[in-house]
């Protein structure tokens, strides 16, 4: 890796596209195959895991059209995963009380809980990680990043933080 030049902003922003796009891909090619690997190895799609995480983020029931809509998927592509969730007790459907042909959803206990045990296992990794670099680099990484969240460009990631692993 070469030092980037601090005079010349877009070369510098260009400098590091490229290696944290790096950086990242290799941080999620381990994780994506092995949660890929635990979707497969269990009775649950890509889409409905989607759904999960969807539903779980919500503060409120989700009508299934909106759902849809978050996911870009057709309401029937919808049903047909939302169907299966309920089926196994993981996402909760019911009429609402103003207008009865709508369906709001929510996620049930079981469905947060299988949320909360992908999301440890991704912590797991991460912490892997961080147990081999060295502790001077993991200060100066840490002190970085948070500095990155403090100037608020990034949404907060609000399932990340209902499900926030502390050590």
């Amino acid at each position: 890796m070469q030092a980037i030049p601090h005079d010349e902003p877009a070369t510098a922003a260009r400098c590091l596209t490229e290696v944290l796009a790096e950086f990242v891909g290799r941080l999620m090619c381990g994780s994506t195959q092995q949660m890929l690997g635990a979707v497969l190895a269990s009775e649950i799609t890509v889409q409905q895991f989607h759904v999960l995480v969807v539903l779980s983020s919500a503060d409120h029931p989700v009508a299934i059209n909106r759902l849809a809509d978050q996911l870009g998927l057709s309401v029937a592509a919808t049903g047909r995963n939302v169907e299966r969730l309920v089926q196994m007790g993981l996402v909760d459907r019911r009429e609402d009380v103003r207008d009865r042909r709508i369906k709001n959803l929510t996620v049930t206990d079981d469905g947060r809980s299988s949320l909360a045990a992908a999301i440890a296992d991704k912590h797991r990794d991460v912490q892997s990680l961080a147990s081999q670099l060295p502790a001077d680099l993991c200060t100066r990484l840490h002190d970085v990043l948070s500095e990155i969240l403090g100037l608020g460009i990034l949404p907060e990631n609000p399932l990340f933080t209902a499900t926030k692993v502390t050590s």
